[in-house]
Parts: structure tokens; sequence; C-alpha cells
């Protein structure tokens, strides 16, 4: 049974989405409270679900789940441009998307761009087992604005983008941006491909029809796909993957294309498939985004 006064207990992190709704965490020791320049991070220990990273107070990780979006966000574009050998990541500091990246022997080169060099610090601290990838020697880590590193970066630079930044509104709006994205197209070239987390379309459809939007209006080959993302809101959570070409936009992927670099937790050919299968409101929310950049109505209402 629940304890009414939960809220009012001194080991309680609570995690408001809306006036009506929000998650409860119960810790066993709080680890972390830092405000950097940029936002507020906190670490605590479940007896369950072991540390979690929230930011601004919105749950990044638990370390028992992480695998399930660290490895979609991750193996979706390299297993479908399997001839990918640099490899541009915005934001995850944390390093678990650095770590799947690296399992592939092919990759030479992984930058990494955070913003924030506290999130590093801290997940350094706190999670040694998912950061330590950034210690890899294929592996350059810059603290810096991503907007800018790919505004200035040379054409052709990277063949796969991989952003895995916080919710793209309010500061991270520019994320979604369509100068953003031309400027992606430019760094990618004519056969790369890019991922986004593009947040949840229940809980933030106006976010997901400006982002399809302005990614429509500059990549030909656009789709979203769904995560079941432990402990993220919705359960339905968004990314975004495009390509200026069909070669490497690999909804499915052909027989033998794909070998498993190692033993994954979650993903698979199947897995990849199914994640572009779309229920009937985000269908809708992607016809708005075609239409224009804002959000007509919410479709299940």
């Amino acid at each position: 049974m629940i304890d009414p006064k939960l809220l009012e207990k001194e080991n309680v992190f609570y995690e408001e989405h809306d006036p009506s709704y929000g998650a409860v965490y119960i810790y066993e020791e709080y680890l972390a409270s830092i405000r950097s320049p940029y936002q507020q991070i906190d670490v605590i220990r479940t007896k369950e679900h072991g540390k979690m990273l929230f930011i601004d107070h919105y749950m990044m990780l638990t370390e028992d789940s992480e695998f399930v979006y660290h490895e979609m966000i991750s193996h979706i574009p390299l297993a479908a441009h399997r001839e990918a050998t640099r490899v541009l990541v915005i934001g995850g500091g944390d390093g678990g998307v650095v770590r799947e990246v690296l399992k592939y022997p092919r990759i030479q080169k992984v930058t990494l761009v955070e913003i924030d060099e506290m999130v590093i610090e801290v997940c350094r601290k706190h999670f040694p087992e998912i950061s330590k990838s950034l210690d890899d020697p294929r592996v350059e880590v810059v603290i810096g604005d991503g907007v800018r590193f790919v505004m200035e970066s040379p054409a052709s630079s990277y063949d796969v983008i991989i952003i895995d930044s916080t919710d793209p509104y309010g500061v991270a709006e520019p994320l979604i941006s369509q100068e953003f994205y031309q400027a992606c197209k430019k760094v990618l070239g004519p056969r790369g491909v890019i991922i986004q987390q593009m947040a949840s379309p229940f809980f933030m459809p106006e976010v997901f029809v400006k982002g399809f939007h302005n990614l429509m209006k500059v990549f030909p080959c656009v789709s979203p796909l769904l995560v079941a993302a432990p402990f993220y809101v919705s359960s339905d959570w968004a990314l975004a993957f495009a390509s200026p070409s069909p070669e490497f936009f690999k909804k499915e992927l052909p027989e033998g294309w794909w070998t498993p670099p190692g033993r994954l937790k979650y993903y698979n050919p199947e897995v990849h498939r199914a994640s572009f299968l779309l229920p009937n409101y985000i269908k809708e929310l992607l016809e708005m985004a075609q239409r224009g950049p804002v959000l007509e109505r919410k479709p299940w209402l």
C-alpha cells in the first residue's frame, strides 16, 4: 500500500511532468546535488534500481535500465550504416552512447561534445562503469556547445551523428532548428545518418511536431522510431532517424547486413524493424509535422 504521506518523507525525490502527473523515487542515499552553470545535477542511490542520474529534476538514467535507451540510440544508426567509422555524439556526457559505439571494431574516431563539464565529472565519480568509455584513445571529448561545434565542422567529417541531449526545448531548442539540421547535413555528407532524442510524443507533442517538421525540411529520408525505455515518462520515447540518402537509411536490416558487435541486452534486428512501426496518434503527429511546425491538436483527444 502506498503511504499517503510519501512526499513528506526525507528520502523521496520527486519528478514532476505536468501539474497532474509525476514520479516518486525513494532513495537510500543522496550522493550528489550540484548546480552547474547550466543545470541542476543530482544522483541518488536506490535499493532496487541502483544509482540514478537526474538533470534539472528529470531522470536521465538508472544503473539497471540504461542499456535499453543507450543500445537503441546507438545501434540503430550503426547497424544501418555498416560502413561508418567516424561518429559525433552531442550530449551524452554520461558515456553510455560512447560505450555502445565503441563495441564496433571498425570505429576509428568518436567525438563527444558536452556543454556541461560537470555532467562528465559527476558521472566519472558515480557511474564509472559507464563513463570509463570516455578514456578510450579513439575518443575525443570536447567541452562546448554542440550546435556551434557542428556549425564550425568541415563538410563530410562524420558518418554518424548521435544527438543524446536533454529534451530539445528551452535552451536546447536550437538542436531542432532547420539551421542546425542544415549544418548536420553538411557535416554528414551525402551518405551519413543522424539520430536524435526527440522526447515523449505524448507529453511533449509540440516538440515532436516542430522537430520533425524542421528535420523533414532538410533531410529527404526521415522517420520516427519508438523506444520503450523503463523509467522514461509515457513509456514510448521518440527518436528521430534521418539521412540525405536512402543508402544507409535502413528501417529494416537486410539478411546478413549486420553482425552483432558482441552481446547486447536489448537491441536486435527484429527490435530495429519493430521500432519503426508507429501507433495511429504518432502517425497523425507526423502528418501535422509535414504541414507545419505547430501542434494543431492532440490527436488522442
